[in-house]
């Protein structure tokens, strides 16, 4: 497994494992386990059936959504609706009581907000996995990383269900550059993976 960072601070690692699939015809070269680690926590591990157990799908929705959005994670310092908040869970959940008589407002208040979130938390783009739901945003010079999985799915159990933690933004934008460029290059390797890496590449 590939290694990014310090799992005291911030650290990502991933492995790319024959798909579960294959036997069935269907050749998926970004298959694999990933794991995240804040402040010492695996963020994505989880219980399932009495066996603690890793985060394992097509990773390619993971990367290919930090290649659409590490720009705004980067850059956006701005919650884009007037809430008041500690951090991003809370300002998340207190933009959805909002309420107008007037359609147009409800619509607009509603967009911004999920169009915020889509590009912060990476569950958006979960493609049907037990992937936890973590917010990244940018404070100042650090990213803050949130979640809150306690109730997320019925079928499992995150061994660590909930944290806030400020990472320093130099080293989350390493970790997430390193890990980025490190899984293209390593798909590249299959013939079948260039295709999907060439594509990938249009949104880095």
């Amino acid at each position: 497994m590939k290694y990014f960072g310090n799992k005291e601070i911030f650290a990502v690692a991933y492995e790319l494992k024959e798909s579960p699939f294959s036997e069935c015809g269907r050749n998926e070269p970004t298959w694999g386990v990933f794991k995240m680690w804040v402040d010492n926590k695996s963020v994505c591990t989880f219980l399932m059936e009495g066996k603690i157990r890793e985060y394992e799908w097509d990773l390619i929705f993971i990367v290919e959504w930090f290649c659409k959005n590490k720009n705004n994670i980067f850059n956006e310092t701005q919650f884009p609706l007037p809430i008041e908040g500690n951090n991003s869970i809370e300002f998340y959940k207190s933009s959805g009581d909002f309420d107008s008589d007037d359609d147009d407002e409800f619509d607009l208040w509603f967009e911004k907000r999920q169009d915020w979130y889509f590009r912060h938390s990476w569950y958006s783009d979960n493609g049907g996995s037990f992937l936890a739901d973590v917010i990244f945003r940018r404070v100042k010079n650090t990213i803050e990383i949130a979640w809150d999985n306690s109730d997320l799915y019925s079928e499992i159990n995150f061994i660590n269900p909930k944290g806030i933690c400020y990472v320093p933004f130099e080293l989350f934008q390493e970790v997430i550059n390193n890990f980025i460029e490190d899984f293209m290059l390593k798909v590249s390797e299959n013939i079948e993976g260039r295709k999907l890496i060439e594509r990938l590449k249009e949104t880095y």
